[in-house]
């Protein structure tokens, strides 16, 4: 006889029917309820009419499983704290379904630390991140549908990233996402935040997750021609997925070669000045060489394909 397998709706382990708890994430399976005096609660409800317990967390906006407890999802649960998640906290817009995960603040030592890459990838400098939040994937089709009306990608598939946009196309879906989503905004990653985050908080990788891109990205190698959909290969350190292949991804900066001789020790940013802008983190249809971590490229914002996507920051409660 076979048992009826469900998954939990928080974290997606499978679950049995009758199973009271989700083994993996405690979250309740019965319908939500409240952690104070256990009465049954709406998913949208915040506080407990009955007994005014806090139920979501104010941080994530996941759902709290113990009257004063951390959110078992970012570790938070105090208002007082709101602003300070841990890393790799998810937080979920709810317009479309991205989902965008905390990056702490950080120091590292950006460039071709690895002696793998080109002259525009030195001179190796420190540079210090403040703390975002970064898409977990490339923004994929079916998000990109939620709120813009024509799919411009090449390969239709839902769960592959939108590709084949131009920089104009990026900012429209940064324009109406932002005019959906209140209280928030939202913007390309910079050149420094991209690999900061890439390299899982700043670490010595060469590519997003380590050292074995069949395992963690999809390149000429190993995607069949094609882009894949996204999380289909290992998240990196901070549970970021395809930095490394599938597509390109467009970046805040202007393209200058000598960019990392001219950048600001906290937070860089080198402006748009001729035309080119900075893509990073290789594609579905080129060597892992392209696909390292350090690796910079630039198009010019007319530019589009079939091996260019974005993913983007979150900037949370900008109205307050």
């Amino acid at each position: 006889m076979s048992i009826e397998k469900k998954m939990c709706p928080a974290c997606g382990e499978p679950v049995e029917a009758g199973w009271k708890i989700c083994p993996a994430c405690e979250t309740p399976l019965a319908g939500p309820a409240c952690p104070g005096c256990g009465r049954a609660v709406k998913e949208n409800w915040k506080r407990c009419p009955e007994c005014e317990v806090r139920l979501l967390c104010p941080a994530c906006g996941r759902r709290l499983l113990e009257k004063g407890g951390r959110c078992p999802n970012c570790g938070d649960g105090s208002a007082g704290n709101a602003r300070s998640p841990v890393a790799g906290a998810i937080v979920i817009e709810p317009v479309t379904g991205l989902e965008f995960v905390y990056v702490p603040a950080g120091e590292f030592l950006m460039g071709d630390t690895l002696g793998e890459g080109i002259e525009n990838e030195q001179p190796v400098h420190r540079v210090r991140v403040s703390a975002f939040f970064l898409g977990r994937t490339p923004v994929t089709q079916e998000q990109w549908q939620r709120i813009m009306k024509d799919n411009p990608s090449g390969f239709h598939d839902a769960g592959n990233p939108v590709e084949n946009v131009t920089l104009a196309d990026t900012r429209a879906f940064i324009e109406a996402l932002s005019g959906a989503s209140q209280g928030r905004q939202f913007l390309l990653p910079t050149e420094a935040q991209w690999e900061f985050a890439a390299r899982s908080g700043g670490k010595e990788e060469l590519y997003a997750g380590g050292d074995n891109l069949n395992a963690l990205g999809w390149c000429g190698e190993n995607s069949g021609g094609r882009p894949r959909p996204v999380g289909g290969r290992k998240p990196n350190g901070l549970g970021l997925f395809d930095m490394s292949g599938n597509v390109w991804e467009w970046c805040r900066d202007g393209f200058v070669e000598d960019a990392y001789e001219i950048h600001a020790e906290v937070d860089p940013v080198i402006p748009d000045t001729d035309g080119l802008r900075v893509i990073r983190g290789g594609s579905w249809n080129l060597d892992p060489w392209s696909a390292r971590c350090a690796r910079r490229f630039s198009l010019r914002a007319e530019d589009r394909g079939p091996g260019l996507g974005f993913r983007l920051v979150m900037v949370q409660d900008v109205t307050e």
